[in-house]
């Protein structure tokens, strides 16, 4: 019988070959094993408020949870994003066509990096990051070009010169998460026009990953890097319930895009991960 081991076509897809155990895996059980405090992974201390944990069952109950979602959501959602990001930030989304639900932030960044980045595209993130980013970037075919936050006064910055210089012609992309994880630091204004201004001029895409966009603290401000000028329509912006109300198990994130060309191309199937939504999970953060 021949021997196919050393000819036989590998299992998983070699952009993914370089990937093995997250270190959020690693370090929770270590955590668990020790009896230690995990800091390794995006969640808190207690469950979050009451009342949406009653709408949740009340959902369940009443049988409007149980059966499958529209596919961007439900509209009570997508309504009730657009409505909390022109209250808060001014910013005006159309929950038909620029308002997508989906299983949890880590699905709208992959959902968003396989619809607008082609093989072989150049993707900058800041690092350090979200160990999802590699990988997400790699499923899409992209390449990861890091450029690092570095300690400057008691807090991380972003490098300008450094983020200039790593831009080059097969650059798609710029994937930003502000407020920070895991630096904890929230990009200024200054830093962000910057941002805006070299995305305009070498005419980029930006994915915004704005999760923990209500955990800011002393003087810090978070600024929607779609609300700054030429931003409106190459900005596509990531959020998540789970961060925001302390359920990081319901797993219900969404993204938002001014254009409704790169909205429909992340809800494609055949260019996203499947989006399999917990319609249960939908309708208590939409109350």
């Amino acid at each position: 019988m021949t021997d196919m081991t050393s000819t036989a076509r590998p299992h998983l897809n070699r952009r993914l070959a370089e990937f093995g155990t997250t270190i959020f895996a690693e370090m929770s059980a270590l955590a668990v094993e020790t009896g230690s405090i995990n800091l390794g992974q995006g969640f808190p201390d207690t469950d979050g408020p009451e009342e949406i944990r009653e709408a949740a069952v009340r959902a369940l109950r009443d049988g409007r949870g149980n059966q499958y979602p529209p596919g961007p959501g439900i509209p009570e959602l997508r309504t009730a994003i657009a409505v909390h990001q022109q209250r808060r930030y001014g910013l005006s989304y159309d929950p038909g066509t620029e308002v997508l639900v989906t299983a949890g932030a880590t699905e709208a960044i992959a959902a968003s990096l396989l619809a607008l980045v082609e093989p072989g595209d150049e993707v900058i993130a800041f690092e350090p990051y979200y160990d999802s980013y590699a990988a997400c970037i790699a499923m899409a075919g992209g390449t990861r070009v890091p450029v690092t936050l570095r300690p400057h006064e008691g807090r991380f910055r972003l490098d300008l010169d450094e983020l200039r210089d790593a831009v080059t012609d097969r650059t798609r992309l710029l994937l930003i998460n502000t407020p920070h994880n895991p630096t904890g630091t929230v990009l200024t204004r200054e830093e962000l026009t910057a941002v805006a201004e070299l995305a305009v001029e070498r005419d980029l895409l930006v994915v915004t990953d704005e999760v923990y966009e209500h955990l800011v603290f002393d003087d810090a401000e978070h600024l929607p890097l779609a609300s700054f000028p030429g931003m409106r329509d190459r900005t596509v912006s990531i959020g998540s319930a789970g961060k925001t109300f302390s359920f990081t198990g319901w797993k219900v994130g969404w993204v938002k895009a001014f254009s409704p060309t790169y909205f429909s191309q992340t809800a494609r199937p055949d260019r996203a991960d499947r989006l399999i939504r917990s319609l249960d999970s939908q309708i208590p953060c939409a109350a």
